[in-house]
């Protein structure tokens, strides 16, 4: 299995003001394949002009607010389906803006590996902050996450949106924690818009840190989704190293 003639589209973006600690322009994963930048930011597409990464220019309001720029980029982080410069792909490549040095030869292989030579409809790399235990509590990834000020801003929908699917039967506790940086697709498989409708409505009542709505959306395509604990990267880089942190704890319990 190969992927002669298949489509892969690597993809990326950044919304908000470009004051901003996101407003970065990752090294190209690829240069075989498409790779496009989406932004609503001018500047971005300015400094990108000359590069590999294809601009596309989405026509919303530029903020300085986070959660509002947030919401935007989850949109087009969880539903590629919706963007007609990715719609004609068999399988995108999402990464976090400050991802830095994909192995696109990796990618290619766990693409044949698990959508060519098995059926699932994603793939997710494991949380690293959890290889040791194997799996992760949400609670744990609801305390970790208010140390961001984008977060801590939604704590009160967050811990009602726990609770609630928690009430509904969904479990607290995972096996296996996903971290949801760099996201691969597969475009054409039967449930893949089934997925992005339903990731984003969970998005939509949780808030924008899309790792705890995963946590319960997951356990509905069980079988579907697989975590990878290899390095996706070309070098030491450690995704955990962009996270920037506020040093005032916030009390959120656990029942």
């Amino acid at each position: 299995y190969t992927m002669e003639n298949k489509k892969l589209a690597f993809y990326t973006c950044f919304y908000g003001s470009s004051i901003n600690d996101a407003f970065v322009i990752p090294k190209e994963p690829s240069l075989k394949y498409d790779c496009f930048y989406y932004t609503n930011n001018k500047d971005i597409l300015e400094l990108i002009k000359d590069s590999v990464w294809i601009g596309v220019y989405d026509d919303v309001p530029v903020t300085e607010n986070l959660v509002e720029s947030q919401y935007s980029s989850k949109e087009v982080r969880v539903k590629p389906s919706e963007y007609k410069e990715l719609l004609p792909y068999d399988y995108t490549c999402y990464l976090d803006s400050k991802l830095q040095d994909i192995n696109e030869l990796f990618i290619e292989d766990l693409i044949a590996k698990y959508f060519i030579e098995q059926n699932y409809v994603m793939l997710l790399r494991q949380h690293w902050y959890h290889h040791g235990s194997g799996g992760g509590n949400v609670w744990e990834e609801a305390f970790e996450s208010m140390f961001q000020s984008r977060y801590r801003a939604q704590m009160g929908i967050v811990n009602s949106y726990i609770r609630n699917q928690i009430s509904k039967g969904f479990s607290p506790i995972t096996e296996k924690h996903y971290a949801t940086g760099l996201i691969i697709k597969n475009m054409k498989h039967e449930r893949a818009r089934e997925l992005e409708t339903v990731w984003w409505d969970h998005i939509k009542e949780c808030g924008t840190q899309c790792q705890i709505s995963f946590f319960f959306v997951k356990q509905l395509f069980d079988g579907l989704i697989h975590p990878f604990s290899e390095n996706p990267f070309l070098s030491d880089f450690k995704p955990e190293a962009t996270l920037h942190y506020v040093e005032d704890l916030v009390d959120i319990k656990t029942p």
